[in-house]
């Protein structure tokens, strides 16, 4: 053998040794990837996490056999001393300041604990699922409302997601009172030619609707709160993009807000008993209502991680699976499943946030790259 040939043959043990170690690092550079990619998008994450507990939180409220208002105010009570003491003596911010816009912390307060307690006052008439459907349509009365206050352009999208979001709203509420006595009224006019069946179909009609119509009371009712919340979350939203433009403190206005809901729901307590004389659930609001506020900083803290890492655009867009989370825990504990009817409408909700925060998105987008040509 010559010796050129003694140097092309390579031993075996060789190759598999460099074999092993190619693969090692191939295995660890795909692990390596995964977790950078992983952690690029811990937004996604945090913010997702952080859904979930806050509609575990609510949804938990319904299993308490104790009143919700009630259980609300361990939860705000303990918030505001968490967020007061983390504002005032970690960050050293002045809990009581305003930045010079009184009257936006003023509607942020108001706005954030209308938002919280006609939420759960809708939750004693409906599923968390059909709240939580008519709730994420605040992104849509945002977007209205900032064209409206902060001057900005209302564009032909912004027409499009307000279309979605009414027929979303339509379908999703289902009205089937409404729709029952169209159809009790069009099957009367059908018969109406025979006198004696149009008068029994009359008095049978009249006594459907009239107890369809009791029926149904606390489900608009439920409608109506549920709205309610969409609407003053929208303002709250509103009053927030101008404080933090003069860049006060997330952690200040949390503070105002849990204060005043504290407050809030500390008065609507005491003015219920007068109707309803009733003791205090102390041990539940000492135990039950402790581990829900507890559970409710957590989210706070990974919404407020999501939105330090994460575009606020995909952030609102992840916002709206609460419907999911909803629908999934009323199925596990109540076996209580939606009409098809409802996840249509639910869809077209979803659609109109997603197509105003891609372009909200893209609006930003196109500003920054203008601002850095010039």
């Amino acid at each position: 053998m010559t010796e050129e040939e003694q140097q092309q043959q390579v031993p075996l043990y060789t190759i598999s040794a460099d074999v092993v170690e190619t693969s090692k690092k191939s295995s660890l550079s795909i692990f390596e990837n995964l977790c950078h990619r992983l952690r690029e998008h811990s937004g996604i994450w945090y913010m997702i996490a952080g859904n979930m507990i806050f509609a575990c939180c609510t949804f938990a409220l319904k299993l308490i056999p104790a009143d919700m208002f009630d259980i609300m105010i361990s939860r705000f009570l303990l918030q505001s001393i968490v967020f007061g003491l983390y504002a005032a003596f970690y960050k050293h911010y002045n809990i009581f300041n305003t930045n010079g816009q009184p009257i936006a912390c003023t509607l942020n307060m108001i706005m954030s604990s209308g938002t919280n307690l006609t939420y759960l006052a809708a939750f004693y008439f409906l599923p968390l699922s059909d709240v939580n459907a008519i709730k994420y349509t605040y992104i849509v009365w945002a977007a209205i409302l900032s064209v409206i206050f902060l001057k900005e352009h209302f564009k032909f999208v912004n027409a499009i997601a307000l279309v979605l979001t009414i027929i979303g709203l339509i379908l999703a509420t289902k009205p089937q009172s409404l729709v029952k006595m169209l159809s009790h009224l069009f099957h009367q006019s059908i018969l109406s030619t025979n006198a004696t069946i149009s008068t029994n179909i009359t008095i049978s009609t009249t006594t459907i609707m009239t107890s369809t119509v009791t029926g149904s009371l606390n489900h608009y009712l439920g409608i109506l709160f549920a709205f309610i919340s969409s609407l003053t979350k929208a303002i709250q939203m509103v009053a927030r993009k101008q404080l933090i433009k003069t860049k006060l403190p997330h952690s200040v206005m949390n503070f105002q807000f849990t204060a005043f809901a504290f407050v809030v729901a500390v008065i609507y307590s005491i003015i219920r008993r007068f109707w309803h004389p009733e003791p205090y659930p102390w041990k539940w609001m000492c135990t039950a209502g402790i581990i829900i506020a507890c559970f409710h900083l957590l989210s706070n803290t990974f919404n407020a991680k999501a939105l330090k890492r994460e575009n606020l655009q995909v952030l609102s867009i992840l916002s709206t699976l609460g419907i999911v989370y909803a629908c999934l825990l009323q199925y596990i504990f109540f076996r209580l499943t939606r009409p098809l009817m409802f996840y249509i409408g639910a869809s077209f909700i979803v659609t109109s946030a997603i197509i105003l925060s891609i372009d909200t998105y893209l609006t930003n987008r196109k500003r920054k790259e203008r601002i850095f040509k010039e």
